[in-house]
């Protein structure tokens, strides 16, 4: 079989494109999605209740996965 790095390009960049598309055509910006998860979903809220799993809190996963894709969309 042979290499197809091309044809892996094509795929990313088409799926990309069509999230982008969707993004305009909804205004749901990457920023504005974060900072609604904030409201629904952050351990903060009282109506979440702590979730355990064998290595921990899971709360503590969903912070730092929040605190990553802040700083990477710069949203402040």
């Amino acid at each position: 079989m042979k290499n197809r790095i091309d044809v892996f390009l094509v795929i990313v960049g088409m799926i990309t494109g069509f999230i982008v598309i969707l993004m305009h055509l909804t205004g749901l910006w990457p920023c504005a999605a974060i900072s609604k998860f904030d409201k629904l979903f952050l351990p903060n809220n009282s109506n979440i209740t702590t979730i355990k799993n064998e290595d921990g809190n899971l709360n503590n996963f969903i912070d730092e996965i929040h605190y990553l894709l802040v700083n990477l969309f710069r949203c402040t």
